[in-house]
């Protein structure tokens, strides 16, 4: 099975949930994930978040990994864009799937996740995005001519999120290990740590 327990880890905060590997996999995730790679093109351990711009523990998360991308130079992040707080959330995430047509993906994921307003309406999204620097003319065009397309990177992120069970945002798998919540420094410091030696250790199978 492609995915695995984090409580094999020894680590007892996390929970997590077997899935299908028939189903979905590791690979299957960072497969045109519609968001660029962020860290390193050759890491060793790669974490792939779900998460919505409306959830305070997303927004915690933020800073988190953004401190881990710049201390752990074997370490990558895919964002994946899986809104569940309503509209507004919804209307977010496309302005950010977007914003990757122009090279501006991480710029507006950032300001989206870093603006202590929560993201209530169009006009307070389309605010911070501007803001974040975008060309709003072509991000307007991208948003309608690339309709399709962010319909279908969100509805497979939804669908993937349903195979994992997740229950809430944050959803973290870590090379296949699934865990639910958010993680302070240290606790995604000793996370990593772990798999990084369950996964060199002569008994992994």
């Amino acid at each position: 099975m492609l995915f695995r327990c984090a409580a094999a880890l020894a680590i007892a905060l996390l929970l997590c949930t077997p899935v299908n590997a028939a189903e979905v996999g590791f690979r299957d995730l960072l497969r045109n994930p519609g968001t660029p790679l962020a860290g390193a093109s050759d890491a060793d351990v790669i974490i792939v978040m779900y998460a919505d711009y409306n959830c305070g523990y997303c927004k915690r998360m933020e800073p988190v990994l953004a401190s881990a991308l710049k201390t752990d130079s074997r370490l990558a992040v895919v964002h994946k864009e899986w809104p569940i707080f309503g509209g507004a959330s919804a209307y977010a995430a496309r302005v950010a799937l977007a914003a990757n047509y122009q090279g501006r993906y991480d710029a507006v994921h950032s300001a989206f996740m870093r603006s202590p307003t929560r993201l209530s309406d169009e006009d307070i999204v389309d605010a911070i995005a501007k803001k974040a620097g975008v060309d709003w003319a072509r991000l307007s065009n991208d948003m309608m001519v690339h309709r399709r397309d962010i319909d279908a990177i969100l509805a497979r992120n939804a669908r993937e999120a349903s195979l994992l069970a997740l229950e809430g945002t944050p959803g973290l798998v870590i090379n296949g290990y699934l865990l639910r919540g958010a993680l302070s420094d240290d606790q995604l410091k000793q996370v990593l740590q772990k798999i990084r030696a369950a996964e060199t250790s002569p008994s992994t199978s």
